[in-house]
């Protein structure tokens, strides 16, 4: 599996919360890391992104993420990183998120940066998945307050590398024996 986590410049003005078509916003940086069976990270990415449609940072991304405008000049567009961070990927489409904004903003970006995704991505919503069967609730708990929770912080929030670390960290000590999607039951073999 791969936790991915993004950040993004967001408009000035923000959407109405219950638009599901609003622009989540330009991605700014993609982290991930490739896990084994047991959430163990066994390799990582991390790369800043050039913003274009919405190229100068809100205030409030510059202090949120601690990137830079100057950094995000010096670096490539989507159009060129993310189809580099899917040959990372490989054969590896199964993306795990916590919440489920990065999907919608993988898949606007590809749209209007003129991406093509490989057929077979699935997102999961480790979040959901956290809340429903660790915590036994509904409500959205998050991220900082997981790693609480769990003991595993490892570095502050809102850098995509260190999120998706913090994601497999809670992961890795939880160990959930089922996940949707993750622990998928083995075909039987046929007989011959």
């Amino acid at each position: 599996m791969i936790i991915i986590d993004l950040e993004w410049n967001q408009p000035d003005v923000p959407a109405a919360e219950d638009d599901p078509d609003a622009f989540e916003g330009d991605i700014i940086e993609i982290g991930a890391v490739r896990t084994d069976a047991d959430f163990r990270v066994t390799d990582r990415y991390r790369e800043l992104v050039r913003p274009v449609t919405l190229p100068r940072l809100t205030p409030g991304v510059k202090k949120l993420t601690r990137i830079s405008q100057e950094e995000l000049m010096m670096k490539r567009p989507f159009s060129e990183v993310f189809p580099e961070f899917l040959k990372w990927c490989g054969d590896d489409l199964l993306f795990g998120e916590w919440g489920t904004s990065d999907e919608k903003a993988v898949r606007q970006n590809a749209a209007l940066y003129g991406t093509e995704l490989p057929e077979g991505m699935v997102f999961i919503d480790l979040q959901e998945k956290f809340d429903r069967d660790y915590l036994y609730e509904e409500q959205r708990c998050s991220l900082s307050r997981a790693v609480e929770i769990m003991g595993v912080r490892i570095k502050g929030a809102h850098d995509a590398l260190y999120d998706c670390i913090n994601t497999a960290l809670i992961y890795e000590k939880w160990n959930p024996e089922t996940l949707d999607l993750i622990n998928r039951p083995e075909e039987p073999e046929e007989e011959a």
